[in-house]
């Protein structure tokens, strides 16, 4: 796991080592152990190692074999494999590295080799015979990619500092973009901050010709398609599945456990997913894991710890560790994070996460996300089933009934169910899927200050799209928000900290075994994930196996109404000019009074106005 910049130019002189040295420096995060570069007429490739595998240092990148020069960003697991299959073609290796079995399929195989690759990963490689650069990102976007391009230069990076560093600060943001932050919490790819430059999209590679400064981009992965109905006989095939879906899982683990040669941890919230990873892997492992939870002792509602140390206590291989968050513990934190971002990215979540990652002493850790996508796991995913069986004519008189205006402030939980149902009912799955993943509407947008047009438009991915079964759903927010959203947030935060996170759950294998299931092995009755519930019953306490779906949250919604986040965004709002400041003033005034939850637009707020800010000041 690295950090990784560079670039080509058509026309340059050699770049100052200063301006080299602060590109890298602003990646040290992603890889304390090491960093190098190399340069060429023209070309720049450097890399900030965080050594995992093959701790030699012969593995150190930018690594080179023959007229390629490669500089990578991930892991792929199944390295071992694909090395035993190129020694039988004839190639033979200098390290134990998966850089180095990498950059070789790529020397034999091209792009080709891409379908080939099991893992998470970026990277960029430089042809010099063919003057061509290749840039790729892992099918389901676990590992960033940016990119910037005008008619003299491609510069790219792990993050988007650097790249402000190499183009030198001259980057204009495009404003045509920021809506989707507050509409989503985060700007999906290929979009970006600045004009220019795009986000690399997940399963996708890019190819520069240096000589004809022509670009040419290709996907090599989709989605599987869905297989033909198939017959299945009751409960011995939802057997059957339980099993396969056990024997996917563990194996999964298994290999990530094995792909490194540091001591791995888990992430264990007390939640169903980071629970069945935390358990599988305590009894993978030859030794003990450390496990890390995040206790809010200030906030029971949001505190999931108890069942954290429910599913410690049941293995004695599990070393826990719990961290207890505060709002005045955050305080400093909140900002220390925020000011590593080089673009600005509203899922509150990222902060505990974040808080989490700095307190792991190992180099690598497991995580649960991506079950949800594959497994039904989402609230809306059972609103938007119910919702289709709804004749035509009784969804149009249910939408004359009033909207609730604050949902989350209903105590019961069904009277609560049903506003949030009546709230983002819709003529069609389509628009009911994005009622369900926006946080704010386009005229609440408008108010902000952007034209309608900005304020309405919509990402290329969610244009003329069409959801027809839960597996639509889950396919859709697999490609759009689990990608933009989930994954980034555990990337950002977890290499603040030289933290390299792995997903079991998104082994291509398990993804196409998952999408493939019967709607009612995902989804039965109130129960969702029900087989994952199901297969591993017998490795979960009875309290953590019946919860349901829970967020990790910060506490923002009541943080909002009053203390001093509160304070401090309205005394933001009053120091620019990027947004209505009037516009933020009412909904402020609109959350305190409880008539309206906009604590995550104040959010999106806050995070976009420092993210202006600290701009200006490394202008100045």
């Amino acid at each position: 796991m690295c950090g990784l910049v560079g670039g080509v130019w058509r026309r340059s002189g050699p770049l100052a080592p200063g301006v080299v040295a602060a590109a890298l420096g602003a990646l040290a995060h992603r890889g304390p152990d090491a960093e190098a570069q190399h340069h060429e007429p023209g070309v720049f490739l450097g890399h900030r190692r965080l050594s995992i595998i093959d701790l030699d240092p012969r593995s150190t990148q930018p690594m080179h074999a023959g007229a390629l020069s490669i500089v990578f960003n991930g892991e792929i697991y199944n390295y071992r494999d694909l090395r035993d299959d190129l020694v039988k073609r004839g190639v033979t290796f200098r390290t134990e590295s998966d850089t180095e079995v990498l950059l070789a399929s790529f020397a034999l195989d091209g792009l080709e080799c891409l379908p080939r690759l099991e893992g998470m990963f970026s990277f960029a490689i430089w042809d010099r015979d063919r003057r061509m650069l290749t840039l790729a990102r892992d099918r389901y976007g676990e590992k960033p990619m940016v990119y910037y391009a005008d008619a003299d230069r491609l510069l790219f990076a792990s993050e988007i500092p650097p790249i402000e560093i190499l183009a030198g600060h001259g980057l204009e943001v495009d404003r045509s973009t920021l809506p989707w932050l507050f509409r989503f919490s985060y700007l999906p790819a290929p979009a970006s901050p600045y004009r220019g430059m795009r986000q690399l999209r997940p399963a996708h590679w890019l190819q520069l010709d240096l000589d004809r400064w022509e670009t040419r981009e290709g996907c090599y992965y989709q989605l599987p398609a869905a297989m033909a109905p198939q017959r299945h006989s009751g409960e011995a095939s939802f057997g059957e599945a339980k099993a396969e879906l056990r024997r996917r899982l563990t194996a999964s683990v298994e290999q990530r456990l094995a792909a490194s040669d540091v001591p791995i941890a888990t992430f264990l919230s007390g939640g169903l997913d980071s629970s069945i990873i935390s358990a599988i892997a305590a009894q993978s492992s030859s030794g003990g894991i450390a496990a890390y939870s995040v206790g809010f002792p200030e906030d029971p509602a949001f505190d999931e710890s108890p069942f954290a140390r429910s599913l410690a206590a049941r293995y004695p291989q599990i070393e826990h560790h719990v961290i207890d968050v505060t709002e005045d513990r955050l305080a400093g934190f909140i900002d220390r994070t925020l000011a590593l971002l080089g673009e600005p990215y509203a899922d509150a979540s990222l902060i505990p996460t974040a808080f989490l990652c700095a307190q792991v002493e190992e180099k690598v850790i497991l995580g649960g996300d991506g079950a949800d996508e594959l497994f039904g796991g989402y609230g809306a995913y059972s609103a938007m089933l119910m919702s289709a069986r709804i004749p035509g004519w009784l969804k149009t008189l249910a939408q004359l009934v009033p909207i609730h205006g604050n949902p989350t402030a209903i105590d019961n939980g069904l009277l609560r169910a049903a506003a949030f149902f009546r709230m983002h009912l819709r003529p069609t799955s389509a628009s009911e899927y994005l009622s369900w993943r926006s946080y704010a509407t386009p005229e609440q947008i408008e108010q902000l200050g952007f034209s309608r047009a900005e304020a309405s438009a919509l990402p290329e991915q969610l244009v003329n799209f069409d959801l027809r079964t839960l597996r639509d759903i889950l396919t859709t927010d697999i490609s759009f928000n689990l990608s933009a959203d989930m994954l980034k947030k555990v990337d950002l935060a977890s290499m603040q900290y030289g933290l390299e996170v792995r997903l079991p759950f998104l082994d291509s294998h398990l993804v196409q075994f998952a999408l493939d299931l019967p709607q009612e092995f995902l989804i039965s009755g109130r129960s969702r994930k029900h087989i994952l519930r199901e297969a591993f019953c017998d490795l979960l306490p009875g309290d953590v196996l019946g919860r349901g779906k829970k967020g990790f949250l910060l506490p923002i919604r009541k943080w909002m109404k009053s203390g001093r986040m509160r304070d401090e965004l309205l005394e933001l709002a009053r120091q620019q000019s990027v947004l209505n400041t009037k516009a933020i003033d009412e909904f402020a005034d609109e959350h305190r009074s409880g008539r309206a939850d906009r604590s995550q637009l104040l959010w999106s707020c806050y995070v976009l106005l420092k993210w202006n800010r600290r701009k200006l000041q490394s202008r100045t």
